[in-house]
């Protein structure tokens, strides 16, 4: 099996198999969640552009499932699978905690010389909220113990976040756990030379630092800003708002146009 094929095998691509040299998007998910959870709003509105949403490590739904300890390897890894795709000029975008992941993995891409097209987190906290969150959880038992209190508080109040709920509770809070555990262990947040157009929604409750600014000083290159009606979850409800960014950065990007 070639290099290109070996890592084509880590992404889930659910609109078409990958073409190439076109414009594409790469998407990461929120904490804990499966691929096909953070695509399904998105799917039916995908335009003509590669679409492919990454398969976390831990979740059963890779051939080789390396343990995700480490944000920082797994963003290597991510760098490491797109440069040997190929891919043009690629949109990175991550919802929640997928927009850590994904910056970190921009981050990696520019060190192996790859052009970024476009960085967008989806109402996703930026690094100095990850870093004051690491400083307190470390001083409050350290990152595990401390991600497992406050999801058990947030079950206590009913605030669960909805994909943690149901049936299959304990299942998926482990590699909430894991994916929160490794994003609080993250404390390198250097400045990357890819824009940014960071979508926030009015409602958010979730993020400490509100301002739509937030992400600007993480960028040497271009910020916007869009503001979209709902909460932490709107685009379950409002994916379009998502999919128009993904429609213009991606051809934008791939057309060197930026």
């Amino acid at each position: 099996m070639s290099n290109k094929s070996t890592a084509l095998e880590k992404w889930w691509f659910p609109t078409a198999d990958y073409r190439g040299r076109r414009p594409s998007v790469w998407l990461f998910g929120g904490a804990g969640v499966e691929q096909a959870w953070t695509a399904n709003p998105l799917i039916p509105l995908i335009g003509d552009y590669d679409f492919a949403v990454w398969r976390m490590p831990g979740r059963s739904v890779r051939k080789d499932e390396p343990d995700p300890t480490s944000l920082r390897a797994v963003g290597r890894e991510i760098a490491e699978s797109i440069a040997e795709i190929g891919a043009v000029r690629p949109v990175l975008s991550g919802l929640s905690f997928g927009g850590l992941l994904a910056f970190v993995a921009t981050q990696e891409l520019e060190k192996l010389g790859v052009q970024v097209g476009r960085f967008v987190p989806i109402v996703s906290a930026c690094p100095n909220e990850w870093r004051m969150g690491a400083v307190y959880a470390w001083l409050n038992g350290g990152p595990i113990r401390y991600t497992k209190r406050r999801l058990a508080a947030a079950d206590k109040a009913g605030k669960l976040p909805p994909e943690l709920s149901g049936a299959n509770r304990e299942v998926m809070q482990r590699p909430y756990v894991a994916d929160l555990t490794a994003g609080f262990r993250e404390w390198s947040h250097s400045v990357i030379k890819t824009s940014i157009t960071d979508i926030s929604a009015s409602d958010e409750q979730r993020l400490h630092l509100s301002s739509l600014t937030r992400w600007r000083p993480y960028t040497r290159g271009e910020f916007d800003s869009i503001t979209s009606t709902g909460g932490h979850f709107f685009y379950r409800e409002h994916p379009e708002v998502v999919s128009r960014v993904f429609d213009r950065e991606s051809e934008i990007a791939y057309s060197g146009g930026f």
